[in-house]
C-alpha cells in the first residue's frame, strides 16, 4: 500500500462507527452512545458514563505487545481523564478494542475480560516499562500514567478490558446482520443491514459536524430498525430517494421527451423543475429495488400498465367531453394541461398499497412520457407531432 495512503485510518474511523452501532444493537434499549467526545465510543446510561472505548482496526496481522503504542496512547487518554476527574473509576470501565493480538503473558493478555485476570502484575509491569523504557514516541504516555497516584494507578488498571482479536470491520458488519436476521425475511437481509447502517452512518456525521455531545439510544436505532423492517412488507417497498436531487436542473435546456412534453402545454419553469426531480427520483428508486429484487416477476410492467390504463381513462373522459377535431391550439394546451393536472394532483395510483410517496407514482408517469414512442401524454395530438419534433432535437454524439 502506497506510504501516503489513508485507507487505514479511513478504515479506522469506519470501525468505530460500525462498532457502535453493532454496541447497540448488542445491548438494552436504555443504553446511549456517542462518538468522538471523551473517546473514540462513550456508552451512557441515564447520564452516566459506564464504558469508554478504544477502536484500533489493522487491515494486517498486529500485535499488541508491552510496547505497543495502541496500548499506551491508549492508557494515556485515559490516565489524563483520571487525573483531570473527567471520568469516575468506578463506576466506569475502559475498554480497548482492537484486532491486534496480544502475546501470551503479554500486560494485555493479563487484562482481557475473563476469570483469571492478574491486573496486579499487569500494573507492576506497566510501573516498570513507565519508569525505564527509553522511548520517546511513547514518553507523554509514560508522563501522564506516572502523574497518577498508586491508588488512580489500581483503580486504572482494574478498569481496564483489553478486547483483543476482535472482528475486523467485515466481521463486524456479520455480527450486525446476525442482530438484526428476525426482523425480516433472509432474502431481504442485506438491504435492511445497507439502509439502517447508511442511516446510522449519517447520524454520525451529523452529529460529528455540528459538534453535538448528545448520545443516540438503542430506542433510537431500534425505532429506526423497525420502521425500514417495516417498509420490506409485502405491502409496501423502501422509499430511499425522497431528498435526492440531480446535480442540476435547467427546465429550459432540458430536451427529454417528457420535458419537452410539459413545455408544448406551457407549464411553468418551477412545475417542470418539480417533475424533473420526480423523474429523477423515481427513476432512482426503482432501478434500486430492481437491483435488489424487491419487485416481484412483471410487477413493474404491471404497474405501468396500469397507469396507462388510468391515464386513457381519464384522457378519453375528457376528449368525449370535448369532440371538436378542430379544436384550436390554446384549447388543446388547456386539455393538455388539465390531464397533466389531474396526474400530478389528484391521481393515487400505487405499486404497492403501502408505498405511499407520489414521487413514484409522478416520476413513473414521467418515465412513460419519455418513451419513445411515449405510452402517455397530455397535449392530445402530441403523437402526430412526434416524428417533427425529434427531428428538431440535437443528436447525440
Amino acid at each position: 500500500m502506497d506510504q501516503f495512503s489513508a485507507a487505514n485510518q479511513a478504515l479506522g474511523y469506519l470501525y468505530q462507527i460500525r462498532y457502535a452501532l453493532w454496541l447497540l444493537l448488542e445491548g438494552v434499549e436504555e443504553q446511549e452512545v456517542a462518538l468522538e467526545t471523551l473517546d473514540d465510543i462513550v456508552l451512557e446510561n441515564q447520564g452516566t458514563y459506564r464504558e469508554l472505548l478504544q477502536t484500533k482496526h489493522h487491515s494486517t496481522k498486529a500485535s499488541l505487545t508491552n510496547t505497543s503504542p495502541d496500548l499506551w496512547k491508549t492508557i494515556r487518554v485515559w490516565s489524563t481523564h483520571l487525573l483531570h476527574k473527567r471520568v469516575q473509576i468506578p463506576p466506569t470501565t475502559l475498554s480497548l478494542v482492537t484486532t491486534a493480538t496480544a502475546p501470551s503473558e503479554s500486560i494485555a493478555s493479563k487484562l482481557r475480560p475473563t476469570n483469571d485476570r492478574a491486573c496486579e502484575e499487569a500494573l507492576q509491569e506497566l510501573n516498570i516499562i513507565a519508569k525505564n523504557s527509553e522511548n520517546k514516541r511513547l514518553k507523554e504516555a509514560f508522563v501522564a500514567f506516572t502523574e497518577l497516584s498508586p491508588e488512580q494507578q489500581r483503580d486504572l488498571v482494574e478498569a481496564i478490558y483489553i478486547l483483543d482479536q476482535s472482528p475486523m470491520i467485515t466481521d463486524t458488519a456479520d455480527r450486525i446482520m446476525d442482530k438484526i436476521k428476525a426482523a425480516v425475511n433472509r432474502e431481504h437481509r442485506s438491504a435492511l443491514f445497507e439502509r439502517l447502517e447508511g442511516w446510522w452512518f449519517g447520524k454520525v456525521v451529523t452529529q460529528l459536524r455540528r459538534g453535538s455531545v448528545e448520545p443516540v439510544s438503542g430506542f433510537e436505532v431500534y425505532d429506526k430498525l423497525r420502521a425500514i423492517a417495516d417498509q420490506f412488507r409485502p405491502d409496501a417497498l423502501p422509499i430511499d430517494f425522497l431528498d435526492a436531487k440531480p446535480e442540476s436542473i435547467d427546465p429550459a435546456r432540458d430536451d427529454r421527451l417528457f420535458v419537452l412534453q410539459l413545455r408544448i402545454i406551457d407549464i411553468s419553469n418551477p412545475r417542470i423543475e418539480k417533475a424533473i426531480l420526480d423523474y429523477y427520483r423515481a427513476f432512482h428508486q426503482r432501478s434500486r429495488w430492481a437491483r435488489e429484487e424487491l419487485l416481484d416477476g412483471g410487477e413493474a410492467e404491471q404497474y405501468e400498465d396500469r397507469l396507462v390504463d388510468e391515464w386513457d381513462r381519464f384522457a378519453l373522459a375528457l376528449a368525449d367531453e370535448d369532440q371538436d377535431k378542430k379544436a384550436p391550439e390554446t384549447l388543446l394546451k388547456k386539455i393538455g394541461r388539465e390531464i397533466y393536472r389531474w396526474m400530478e394532483q389528484e391521481a393515487d395510483f400505487r405499486v404497492r398499497p403501502n408505498v405511499t410517496e407520489p414521487y413514484v407514482m409522478r416520476g413513473s408517469y414521467h418515465m412513460l412520457a419519455d418513451k419513445n414512442p411515449p405510452r402517455v401524454w397530455w397535449y392530445p395530438k402530441f403523437l402526430e407531432r412526434l416524428e417533427q419534433i425529434l427531428a428538431r432535437r440535437p443528436k447525440v454524439a
